[in-house]
């Protein structure tokens, strides 16, 4: 694993607030295509070239500079690419969701040049003529306030923003219309995530919850109706019980509050979190798992799951495997281990139940937390029984993990327990703000307030395995942005058990031996 922060005028020295990857990006020269969304009111669109290229030129950037798109009037929070089409979305503190796509000639079907111009965020008029050209294709107004983050559907047909007006709201992308505004959250939402089997949609909020819906609509868009609600509440996350003679967050006074406001939710926590003793010296480790073991709730006696809105971030970005079996959530902490901080994951089939695992152990709160977009073939030497593997029914395989807290990126392995394999802190000196993978998994990028980005560059023991979409778009319909509306309703038949969930909770006790970081080095 390598990594280097790129230093380039990112954003004319301003906050990068967002980043993400084209995954449907084919060119001729290789490379990986992305988006960075930032302070100077711009989404920039990049290639990140490949290995071979960098070491051929290593005088030249990792990067190339593509595109600029100029039409928000504030800073650009989140930028999104659609899963089946290279479609991008974008938002920011003007409350608008901007969907672009690139511009390609009718008649030979290669991509336009930009003429020469004088080019915002720092690009001088000398010539330089942009190698891609993006036009706005629809853009989303209603969100009465700042967005924070945003979510395609797997489809590509739908989008679910995140806005500080304390709602989400569902938007057919094709109609740019609204289709249901999700007013649950009692305070900013700060991050949502799609189910990529097109079930589920999850949302965080600094109200210190985390709420799962579930889609009840018809796949298509056109067989919706003006006012149909297309989602329902599933769960509603705050706490969990903890177990008796720990010192509990929440009085009977705020408790039953709290019940109130869950009123026709069924309970969605019944375990506590395993309590092993810390030592002294165990401050510094690497970020370790924390089991949920099932028990009966405790009456008056709770502790929070997540920050407050005390918490000094814009976002709180949480994720879905690519698979769909496993929900990563951000900002989570752990008041049982003196408030560490922690990524809580929850399972498919029991998102009413506690967090399956806690990935605890950062130094600051949680921030962002992003899944490789493909499975990863079993390292040969892999021995799922004594590693603890996350997935006890899937050991042929493993999924990978970046969770990214305000001061460093810890990276798991859903094969070797729940201790961090690889840890990156100390690279930028703001935030981290967002982050990225690639489509096979070879790198990663995340983004700092500082107004720099850092590439990594990861090699992986086996090969990477595409999951396919189950509603993604005919590859012929991706360039005209069309999508098929006659398939079948994805199966739920791959999602996970928790009796065949592996806690990975044994190994770390069984001594407190830490990993090494990993060595920092050039691409």
């Amino acid at each position: 694993m390598r990594v280097k922060t790129v230093q380039i005028n990112w954003h004319d020295k301003l906050p990068i607030f967002s980043v993400d990857f084209d995954h449907s990006y084919v060119n001729s020269n290789g490379g990986w295509r992305f988006a960075t969304g930032g302070g100077d009111n711009n989404v920039r669109l990049w290639r990140l070239r490949t290995p071979e290229e960098r070491e051929l030129a290593p005088q030249h950037p990792a990067v190339e500079f593509l595109a600029s798109l100029n039409r928000h009037t504030a800073p650009v929070n989140v930028v999104r690419f659609s899963p089946c089409s290279s479609k991008l979305a974008s938002a920011g503190d003007d409350g608008v969701i901007i969907i672009w796509r690139q511009q390609l000639s009718t008649d030979t079907g290669e991509t336009p040049r930009a003429p020469p111009a004088t080019l915002e965020g720092g690009f001088e008029d000398d010539g330089f003529v942009e190698p891609e050209v993006w036009r706005p294709v629809a853009m989303l107004r209603g969100s009465l306030a700042d967005i924070c983050d945003l979510a395609w559907s797997p489809d590509g047909n739908f989008l679910v923003s995140a806005s500080v007006d304390n709602t989400a709201r569902i938007w057919d992308a094709r109609e740019a219309r609204c289709l249901q505004v999700l007013a649950d959250h009692s305070h900013y939402v700060q991050g949502v995530a799609w189910d990529p089997l097109g079930e589920f949609i999850a949302t965080q909020s600094s109200d210190r919850s985390l709420r799962v819906y579930r889609w009840i609509a018809p796949r298509d868009p056109r067989e919706i109706k003006s006012g149909t609600e297309v989602v329902s509440l599933l769960a509603s996350h705050y706490s969990m019980p903890i177990a008796s003679g720990q010192k509990g967050d929440d009085g009977p006074e705020e408790e039953s509050a709290l019940a109130d406001s869950m009123e026709g939710v069924e309970l969605q926590s019944t375990g506590v979190l395993d309590n092993e003793p810390m030592e002294a010296d165990d401050t510094s480790a690497l970020p370790v798992p924390v089991e949920a073991v099932a028990a009966a709730p405790t009456a008056n006696r709770s502790q929070r799951l997540f920050h407050d809105d005390n918490l000094a971030s814009f976002f709180r970005r949480p994720s879905i495997s690519p698979d769909g079996r496993l929900l990563a959530a951000a900002a989570g902490v752990q008041r049982d281990r003196s408030a560490r901080n922690t990524s809580y994951i929850w399972a498919r089939d029991a998102l009413l139940a506690p967090p399956v695992l806690s990935l605890a152990g950062h130094a600051k709160p949680v921030v962002a937390t992003r899944w490789a977009p493909c499975r990863f073939a079993a390292a040969k030497d892999a021995d799922a029984s004594a590693s603890g593997a996350w997935l006890a029914d899937d050991i042929d395989s493993r999924m990978m993990l970046a969770v990214a807290s305000q001061s460093s990126v810890a990276i798991y392995d859903t094969s070797m327990g729940g201790r961090a394999i690889g840890l990156m802190s100390g690279l930028h000196y703001a935030a981290i703000t967002d982050l990225a993978w690639t489509r096979d998994g070879s790198h990663m990028i995340l983004t700092s307030i500082d107004g720099f980005a850092s590439v990594v560059a990861i090699s992986q023991p086996s090969a990477a395995i595409d999951i396919p979409t189950p509603l993604a778009v005919d590859s012929r319909d991706a360039a005209s942005g069309a999508t098929d509306h006659n398939r079948d309703p994805p199966s739920a038949d791959g999602a996970v058990s928790t009796q065949d969930l592996q806690h990975a909770t044994s190994a770390s006790k069984k001594g407190k031996k830490r990993l090494a970081p990993t060595l920092v080095s050039q691409l």
